[in-house]
């Protein structure tokens, strides 16, 4: 594949849908797929009139779970992007909704560098380098997890795909294809970690978020 080609994109209106006006389906590769439908211009509630323009809402709504933070800030730019894009002066004190739901569960990047090092005359790939090692070269390898993905398991991490790397030896030494493969495989299983991380602490902060009341958040701001 062309390194300025596209993955497969698919996009597709959906018809049946209940209590909406118009909907669509968007794909690139399988693992990022969404639905998305509007309605509008319909009455709006008091709260959300405005005298001289339409008012526009916009949810993202994740595969399972409830709206967290990620979806609430994809909702702010879509909704920006709907503002610049639709006449809303001309359907004052009305509202046009959006909802968008994923189809799909979000697939997050982990990038994780290795270095060459020499030992003696044997040079070994790691990912934790001493400060008085010897490097030899060295490079960065992305990997991009999601339970949609059909690539290799590594232990509680979903699967993942090789998305970006960069390998090379120092000046005056070189490589060949299996130490490659070994510098890739060194880097997938740090990047599996590094996910585990990732989401060990999201879970910690949900569970923080979940035990504090309003009130108690309230107060940490205000200090």
């Amino acid at each position: 594949m062309s390194s300025t080609a596209l993955r497969l994109i698919s996009i597709s209106c959906e018809e049946g849908l209940d209590g909406v006006d118009g909907s669509a389906r968007f794909s690139f590769r399988p693992s990022c797929s969404a639905l998305a439908s509007v309605s509008g211009p319909i009455a709006a509630r008091l709260a959300a009139e405005h005298p001289a323009r339409a008012t526009v809402e916009v949810h993202v709504r994740p595969l399972s779970s409830v709206p967290g933070t990620a979806e609430k800030s994809r909702g702010m730019a879509i909704r920006e992007i709907v503002e610049r894009s639709c006449l809303l002066a001309q359907h004052p004190r009305t509202l046009i909704q959006v909802v968008v739901q994923a189809l799909t569960n979000p697939t997050p990047v982990c990038a994780v560098s290795v270095g060459r090092v020499k030992k003696g005359s044997v040079v070994s790939v790691e990912v934790d380098i001493a400060d008085d090692a010897v490097l030899e070269g060295g490079g960065c390898f992305a990997f991009l997890f999601g339970f949609a993905l059909s690539g290799p398991i590594k232990g509680s991490a979903p699967p993942c795909e090789d998305v970006w790397s960069t390998y090379s030896a120092r000046l005056g030494s070189s490589f060949d294809q299996a130490e490659l493969v070994r510098a890739r495989e060194v880097a997938r299983e740090a990047a599996a970690e590094v996910w585990q991380c990732m989401k060990n602490s999201i879970r910690h902060q949900k569970m923080i978020g979940e035990t504090q009341s309003p009130e108690e958040v309230v107060v940490k701001m205000e200090i």
